[in-house]
């Protein structure tokens, strides 16, 4: 009773966190029947500094410091503090599929409640995330065509919900194997709820598209325009002008007198491509989708949009909107990689990487969770819209949590703080350069 009568008197920051810690918890307990360590007969089966539940939050918790001056700050500069070499050995125990199960279990812990119309709005998108050099890495390593050493890579595929901000399924692979494609409708295929999956030309495959409507969701993808050769839309008699309509065409991969004859009824798919829905039994598939054109604001061109949602109910003018909603998945990625602290990962091993990759976007949900409270209480009572520094306030829970007094009650006033005006009218050029790993001399302390 008296538990539960805590429980009660927590905040709901600390409730928060609380529920971190007992899926980190569940995660220890559970070890060995979920294979979250690599020696079940004895990884973390003795006392030490760091347990299993220690290191897990420890690595979640961490920022961009050296690995030194990272444990004196989770131990708060205790003379018992772990050492660096302690650290790397225990978690090279440790698998990077036990931050993925806590990631799971703590978003459904919070679910996401927000939809368009009944809809979850996901968008899907990749990203680059540079690591250290390591030419005989054959995965990640990608060659510099101009002369210089190359660098290495791992590609991150997410599928970010959009209303609720929150990431709710990741991909992680070698450069060399994006599979961007296959990320995207794997993605979709496991989603429990009914959704839209919004993306970039990237993912405008027909195998893509077509996976998709056979798991039961739904999607909008951008695709090359109809004057570039490359576009899925090429050989469709389509206007040069802003349309709403249906294309339809037969796929196949026979090169017969017939489908070579008829451009406008069949469209011949490349030996090198994939497509898993043609056979021997099977060599002609039919298509049929909704193609939307439009002009973009305050410029003489054209983007075109490939979707199976019902024009009824989403006209042109709202598949315009949502898909200028994906761009939230872009800023997600900044925060995830700058305020988050992704890009300054405290490894060379690949699986210790990993687990880098799942304890930010754990971090991450964990602080946005706190941040969307915030602003719902606040943002009632005021004339505009406002929104929060997010650098600053990953930055407060992030420190918070590590304190032994945890999470104060008045930690709402000190994320409201940092209410910033949302801009919507604003325009900047996005600024893309190649970003390299931060190197271990060069971290700040």
């Amino acid at each position: 009773m008296e538990a539960l009568v805590g429980d009660c008197m927590k905040t709901y920051y600390q409730k928060v966190v609380s529920t971190f810690n007992n899926k980190v918890n569940k995660a220890a307990r559970e070890k060995y029947n979920l294979c979250l360590v690599r020696d079940p007969d004895k990884d973390f089966s003795r006392n030490r500094k760091l347990d299993m539940v220690t290191l897990i939050k420890a690595i979640v918790l961490s920022s961009g410091k050296p690995i030194r001056e990272e444990l004196y700050d989770y131990f708060d500069y205790s003379r018992s503090t772990a050492t660096s070499s302690a650290f790397v050995q225990q978690r090279a125990k440790l698998k990077p599929e036990a931050f993925e199960y806590v990631v799971k279990e703590f978003n459904r812990a919070y679910p996401c409640t927000e939809t368009y119309k009944g809809f979850r709005l996901i968008a899907v998108d990749g990203s680059d995330l540079s690591i250290s050099y390591d030419i005989s890495d054959e995965e990640t390593y990608v060659p510099n065509c101009e002369g210089f050493r190359g660098r290495n890579l791992i590609h991150i595929n997410s599928a970010y919900d959009i209303l609720n901000r929150r990431y709710v399924d990741t991909i992680v692979k070698g450069t060399k194997h994006t599979g961007e494609q296959y990320s995207m409708y794997t993605m979709a295929e496991r989603f429990y709820d009914k959704a839209i999956f919004i993306a970039d030309r990237n993912y405008s495959t027909w195998n893509n598209m077509e996976h998709i409507i056979k798991a039961g969701q739904f999607f909008l993808v951008r695709v090359q325009d109809i004057h570039s050769r490359t576009s899925n839309l090429r050989k469709f008699n389509l206007p040069d002008s802003e349309f709403d309509l249906d294309v339809e065409t037969v796929l196949t991969m026979k090169q017969t007198n017939e489908v070579k004859a008829h451009p406008d009824k069949y469209r011949m798919l490349s030996k090198s491509s994939t497509f898993d829905f043609v056979s021997k039994d099977n060599p002609y598939y039919p298509v049929k989708y909704r193609v939307v054109r439009f002009r973009i604001d305050g410029n003489e061109e054209y983007e075109s949009i490939i979707t199976n949602l019902d024009r009824t109910h989403f006209p042109a003018e709202e598949i315009k909107k949502l898909y200028n909603l994906r761009w939230s998945i872009e800023i997600s990625f900044r925060h995830l990689k700058y305020s988050a602290d992704l890009s300054a990962i405290h490894a060379r091993n690949r699986n210790s990487i990993r687990q880098e990759i799942w304890a930010r976007i754990l971090l991450y949900n964990l602080c946005i969770i706190m941040i969307q409270e915030a602003i719902k209480h606040k943002t009632k009572s005021l004339k505009y819209v406002y929104t929060v520094n997010i650098t600053r306030c990953i930055h407060i829970i992030r420190n918070l949590a590590k304190r032994k007094g945890g999470i104060p009650p008045d930690l709402e006033k000190l994320l409201l703080n940092e209410l910033l005006p949302i801009r919507p009218d604003r325009l900047d050029l996005r600024k893309v350069k190649n970003q390299s790993v931060v190197c271990f001399n060069y971290r700040f302390s």
